[in-house]
């Protein structure tokens, strides 16, 4: 029999896990930038740059929801999670942008895509201010489609790149589209199915309520997730009749064959709960409730460090030398034992255990990761994996930014991060309605 309460807590604690995990990885990921001595070309040093504010985004909301709504500063929670948002739906756009392939290609369309990026982020949030939270210009679902459309084309483009079907560095960059798009949207591709059937669970999934306008633009944005999902994995299981399978071809499979599941779990289940349907809706049954937390919550709390753990490193973002391999080696090090608790406690929610066997159990899982970490560290770091030299100049321009740019762009955007927190926080002492100002 599952212990309710012992649920209960795994569920509410995988928030709190997610923020430390993404917190982690993106202020190690930052320092491990500042020391890095060697060269990296100018789209993965600015993508590795803004992968690690995205994770401290994410971190910020997934840290203050764990909070709960029932308490007195609810307003901090609700707004600064909201705000957080959307600073990360304007970075993974701006990460679209340049990496894996720059659609921004002189300095000048790189200055152009970021001031709009920037301006559009602002005024998003400003209408999450002045509107209220549930207005459609302040909605976070356009990065999905966004995104997902830069990446999807990017994958179609060098997965069937004519004459390259053998050339492994034509095919990282389709293979680092598909990471991507997964890291991003991949709690979706779990319920792909659901859009497929017209179920509840996927087209009531984290509705704003009582905004028509918002509602269809979000479900939009989710649906686009699916569709781009769809494109990828028939391409994968074309290449797959063809004999060219690849590690992320099972990467997609796994993800779509769990959404199979999934519907069969949850076919006649009706609202979702928050966070992209990473939570149980209303009247979803234990074996549900578990079901989701298992899957689309541990991927968002917890695969998305992960992978972007691997993209940092396997694919040269961050370049590890003496310098700053310590570092590296302590972030991968803390992603694993916190995850490892993490999956400690959902197993607990399954299979109620004794404290004594819960710790012995994870002092064996932390030796044994710690062990592995070792060795996957050593792998990643050894051989990165570069982008296509022959055709740089078709797809990769070369540009130059000096050192203090890309430390002006930290800067930036830590001061949006700061201020929109201090924002959250005078909204907070003003009593302010997040929802009663929506006119839309």
């Amino acid at each position: 029999m599952i212990n309710s309460s012992t649920h209960s807590m795994a569920v509410d604690g995988l928030l709190a896990v997610g923020g430390i995990l993404s917190l982690a990885l993106g202020i190690s990921g930052l320092i491990l930038i500042r020391n890095q001595k060697q060269e990296v070309i100018w789209n993965k040093r600015f993508a590795a740059q803004i992968l690690c504010w995205i994770f401290i985004c994410k971190g910020v909301a997934n840290g203050v929801r764990s909070i709960g709504y029932e308490t007195e500063v609810w307003r901090i929670v609700l707004y600064s999670g909201h705000f957080a948002d959307q600073i990360f739906s304007g970075l993974m756009i701006m990460l679209a942008l340049i990496f894996p392939v720059p659609i921004l290609r002189t300095r000048k369309h790189f200055k152009y895509g970021v001031g709009i990026v920037l301006l559009y982020t602002i005024l998003s949030m400003s209408a999450a201010i002045f509107i209220g939270v549930s207005s459609p210009l302040s909605g976070v679902g356009d990065a999905y489609m966004v995104c997902g459309f830069i990446w999807t084309l990017v994958y179609l483009k060098f997965r069937f790149m004519k004459g390259q079907e053998d050339n492994k560095e034509i095919l990282g960059v389709s293979d680092v589209a598909i990471l991507l798009t997964i890291m991003v949207m991949g709690h979706i591709m779990f319920r792909w199915v659901g859009m497929l059937t017209r179920s509840n669970y996927f087209y009531f999934m984290d509705l704003y309520g009582g905004n028509a306008a918002s509602d269809y633009l979000w479900s939009m944005g989710l649906a686009s997730a699916v569709l781009f999902g769809i494109i990828i994995l028939s391409g994968e299981v074309y290449q797959a009749a063809q004999g060219r399978i690849r590690g992320t071809s099972y990467v997609i499979f796994i993800y779509m064959a769990i959404g199979i599941v999934s519907h069969i779990v949850l076919a006649d289940t009706g609202l979702s709960g928050s966070g992209g349907g990473t939570g149980a809706g209303s009247g979803y049954t234990k074996w549900q409730s578990i079901w989701t937390e298992i899957t689309s919550s541990v991927h968002f709390t917890m695969m998305r460090p992960i992978l972007g753990l691997y993209i940092f490193f396997h694919y040269g973002l961050i370049r590890i030398s003496e310098d700053n391999e310590q570092v590296g080696k302590t972030m991968a090090i803390v992603l694993i034992v916190v995850a490892t608790s993490a999956l400690l406690e959902i197993i607990q929610s399954l299979i109620p255990l004794t404290e004594m066997l819960s710790a012995g159990i994870l002092g064996v899982a932390i030796a044994f990761g710690i062990g592995w970490e070792e060795r996957s560290f050593q792998t990643l770091i050894s051989n990165p994996l570069r982008f296509p030299i022959r055709v740089r100049g078709a797809y990769f321009p070369e540009l130059d930014f000096e050192k203090q740019e890309f430390q002006a762009f930290n800067k930036a955007v830590m001061v949006l991060i700061s201020f929109m927190l201090g924002v959250a926080f005078i909204l907070h002492l003003s009593g302010a309605d997040p929802f009663s100002m929506s006119y839309w």
